[in-house]
């Protein structure tokens, strides 16, 4: 009895143990049956799913019915024919995320390009003026490491050059000077514009050399040569950029200046800059005569071959990379240079249309994307419109159009190309009589040259940056503005009566000398003191 009761036990558990492994799995096969590896191995991955998983626990009860169904759906999709083409658009979307990279990193190098060309930016070397450079280098060797006194003027035309070069130049020599034993070396840099008035150069000196704290002495003439030519082992080394503002009627300044770098027992070492090129000869007659004209560099204008090679330069040290594109078309750099040459040979003039180029090109470049881009509202793009971004290796170029509607506006007509070549005094009186015809006025001696005289005074004192010449002075620089056809005169019985006019038109002028930062804010205060005399009126 006990045997067969035990028996029909072990018999009722292995049928239900039976009955058990032959249920049916919901994906319809036995889930204890181990899977050959010939069968399918998407089958296998599919039920080894956590969503399978789910399943069982519903069966075993584990799950709330609502719950459970849920997942159940969720499972039904993932292993459903229509979970092919999510995963397709899900791949596709996942290609689209490399695009917008691209589209960041071609931003980016548009970003860097623009900056290199940038007239502030510094670039990591200078190509080219070899020759220039050796001569500056022997002269601060001879003198500055020698501990010998002595004077270099450098000259050249806007834009050549020089202010970079010497820059250069002094920073590769600081090492140099801090392994002097013998005496120290003071290096001062002064730009000669930011001045009020020529002799306020002498106060500059000593706040420069001594600190700005060191009181200003009554005489400070005499202090500054005190401390220029005085008993001390420094040796100052002063640069004056921009030393032709330091011109004076009988010149006493750079008399002065000069004199004290030529004493051979002076502590000074000057270097000055200027556009001028024949400043010592024209304006300094009596330094040659006392055997202190100083050792002259001349900056010439930039050539085709140097402009592109400085071009192509700032290109490359934007990458080493092969795959870095070429922004600027060859033939492009090439117009770039040859233009900027045959006008004015000034690099920033270069720089200046380069940079505009790149951005006209980015410009075309983000408005060809816009238009790509789906105009109706939920509009989705074809898997072939995904990830067409531009990529690094096709970054927008600038090309030749690009070059020639920049150099259209760059350098604009021959009439202001002819302004530019002006001087600087010469631009303030344009921008006068431009401010006279703005002004209104019931004087019949409105545009006349007395009134003019009397304008320009009124205005160059307005401003702490304008330094007026002389009466006779400006009478000679009208004249030489009427030969060359940017004013006319009439004839008159007495010489302040005759007519003056502008032969070009106000929006030139003004063009030209809002260039100039210093002249600026200058023409800009007066023609709004213009503008509200005309409102008074009114």
């Amino acid at each position: 009895m006990l045997l067969s009761k035990r028996n029909r036990n072990d018999n009722t558990s292995a049928t239900g143990r039976q009955t058990k492994r032959h249920s049916p799995s919901p994906g319809g096969t036995d889930e204890n049956q181990p899977i050959s590896s010939n069968e399918n191995d998407e089958n296998a991955s599919a039920f080894k799913t956590p969503e399978n998983q789910r399943i069982k626990s519903f069966q075993h009860g584990s799950l709330t019915p609502v719950r459970s169904l849920a997942k159940s759906l969720e499972a039904a999709a993932v292993t459903s024919p229509g979970s092919a083409k999510k995963s397709i658009s899900t791949k596709l979307t996942d290609k689209s995320v490399p695009a917008k990279q691209s589209d960041v990193s071609v931003e980016n190098l548009l970003q860097d390009a623009k900056a290199l060309f940038r007239r502030t930016a510094v670039p990591t070397r200078l190509v080219g003026r070899s020759q220039e450079k050796e001569i500056i280098i022997e002269f601060l060797e001879n003198h500055v490491l020698k501990n010998t006194s002595g004077c270099l003027y450098i000259s050249g035309s806007p834009g050549t050059g020089k202010s970079a070069m010497l820059r250069e130049i002094m920073a590769d020599m600081e090492p140099k000077y801090e392994d002097i034993t013998t005496h120290t070396v003071k290096v001062c840099s002064i730009n000669c514009m930011s001045i009020k008035e020529p002799k306020a150069i002498y106060s500059k000196l000593v706040s420069e050399l001594k600190g700005p704290r060191t009181p200003v002495e009554t005489d400070v003439i005499k202090q500054a040569e005190k401390l220029l030519n005085g008993k001390t082992k420094a040796m100052h080394v002063v640069v004056l950029d921009e030393i032709d503002h330091l011109l004076t009627k009988e010149q006493d300044v750079l008399y002065k200046i000069f004199e004290w770098a030529s004493i051979p027992t002076s502590r000074l070492v000057l270097i000055g800059i200027a556009n001028a090129l024949d400043l010592t000869d024209r304006l300094l007659p009596r330094l040659r005569a006392k055997n202190c004209e100083p050792q002259l560099v001349n900056f010439n204008p930039y050539k085709v071959e140097e402009i592109s090679a400085i071009i192509k330069d700032r290109l490359s040290s934007l990458s080493k990379d092969k795959d870095t594109p070429v922004i600027m078309q060859p033939q492009a750099i090439e117009l770039c240079a040859r233009k900027v040459a045959a006008a004015t040979g000034d690099l920033r003039k270069a720089l200046d249309v380069c940079r505009q180029a790149i951005e006209m090109s980015e410009i075309e470049a983000k408005k060809k994307s816009m238009a790509s881009k789906p105009a109706a509202l939920g509009e989705h793009k074809s898997n072939q419109q995904i990830g067409m971004s531009t990529p690094t290796n096709t970054a927008p170029k600038v090309t030749i159009a690009h070059v020639v509607k920049v150099m259209n506006v760059v350098f604009g007509s021959p009439t202001v190309q002819k302004i530019r070549q002006c001087n600087l005094q010469q631009k303030v009186a344009l921008g006068v009589l431009v401010v006279m015809r703005s002004t209104p006025s019931k004087q019949k001696d409105q545009m006349s040259l007395g009134r003019f005289q009397e304008q320009y005074a009124t205005l160059c004192s307005a401003s702490d940056f304008i330094t007026p010449v002389s009466r006779t002075e400006l009478n000679d620089l009208v004249s030489m503005l009427e030969t060359s056809g940017l004013l006319t005169l009439a004839k008159a019985k007495e010489e302040r009566q005759r007519k003056i006019n502008l032969s070009v038109q106000d929006a030139e002028v003004l063009q030209v000398i809002r260039e100039i930062a210093v002249l600026q804010s200058w023409i800009d205060d007066a023609l709004k003191k213009a503008e509200g005399k005309k409102l008074q009126k009114k």
